[in-house]
């Protein structure tokens, strides 16, 4: 086996995604992929910036590669936008490829590219909120509707809220720094009863501003990242497990560098999902969980 030369190009640095690209590589290592020791690595990481992403990628192309790996939406649609067709894309982190032009199902895609599918389990979110909250109407969500992943997902929780008779409230930002003021927003003036998130690189890397507001207001906020559990007034996150992905992604990309064809490569929805609560913020707000929930809860914090 000869040194595979990857390139890697991830869109934040932030604990999920490096948590995908970290399973992505422990898998890689496993097969004889190390760095220095069979593989050849070249990582970029963008700083949330999409031209950064372009101009990584085309930095990535002068070199000789025989896989480019994208973390993140983003990375994938720079990678899409400028990659040769004959240059196999692994990607991860990603619940809306079809948007970034991957393909159009899960079997039908461009023929050099595969990846993981992290559609987030947005209707799990909502009736987690409904059962704690019985009387819950309204639910909040601050997002940037540039990213494509979070205006896709938006319409997802858009549909999933009608058909539980749920009101969605939706707050646009275009930065994280605006987060804080649209949760204040929302809580102050629409007076909804819980906050929810989708994949969202702005909700995402300000989520504590999120989760502060909705302490102040004594408001449950719920999340699709695992990571957030541990965030002061976390109620509770129902998401995919981000370790997973990358494994998962990694499998791929083995199967990839010894020989497979993308195109014979289904893209791989994630299926290890997660249910993680926050006793410690449910007290502050005067609420308790069912033993049932606690019992088949994969993690409790507090």
């Amino acid at each position: 086996m000869g040194t595979a030369r990857v390139g890697l190009l991830q869109f934040v640095r932030a604990a999920a995604p490096d948590a995908v690209r970290l399973g992505l590589l422990e898998v890689l290592a496993a097969a004889g992929y190390r760095p220095g020791a069979g593989l050849a690595l070249e990582q970029r990481f963008a700083g949330g910036s999409t031209a950064t992403a372009r101009e990584q990628v085309q930095e990535l192309l002068r070199r000789p590669l025989d896989l480019l790996v994208a973390i993140g939406t983003p990375p994938l649609e720079a990678a899409l936008a400028l990659a040769p067709a004959s240059l196999p894309v692994v990607f991860a982190y990603c619940s809306n490829p079809w948007g970034a032009g991957a393909g159009s199902s899960y079997g039908q895609h461009r023929p050099n590219v595969t990846g993981t599918v992290g559609t987030n389990p947005l209707a799990a979110q909502l009736d987690l909120a409904q059962r704690l909250d019985p009387g819950l109407l309204r639910v909040g969500l601050v997002m940037n509707p540039a990213e494509p992943n979070s205006s896709f997902e938006t319409e997802l929780l858009r549909r999933d809220a009608e058909e539980r008779d749920l009101q969605l409230l939706v707050e646009p930002v275009a930065e994280p720094d605006e987060v804080a003021a649209a949760a204040q927003r929302l809580l102050e003036l629409q007076e909804v009863g819980a906050l929810v998130r989708v994949g969202d690189y702005a909700s995402s890397l300000a989520f504590a501003d999120l989760a502060a507001a909705g302490l102040r207001h004594r408001c449950p906020v719920y999340s699709v990242d695992p990571v957030d559990i541990g965030v002061r007034g976390c109620m509770a996150v129902v998401g995919w497990d981000a370790h997973a992905d990358g494994q998962l992604a990694g499998a791929l990309a083995v199967q990839v560098l010894r020989g497979a064809d993308p195109a014979n490569l289904p893209f791989e929805p994630l299926s290890r999902r997660l249910l993680l609560l926050n006793r410690r913020t449910a007290a502050a707000l005067g609420l308790a969980f069912p033993a049932e929930l606690l019992r088949r809860a994969d993690r409790v914090v507090g």
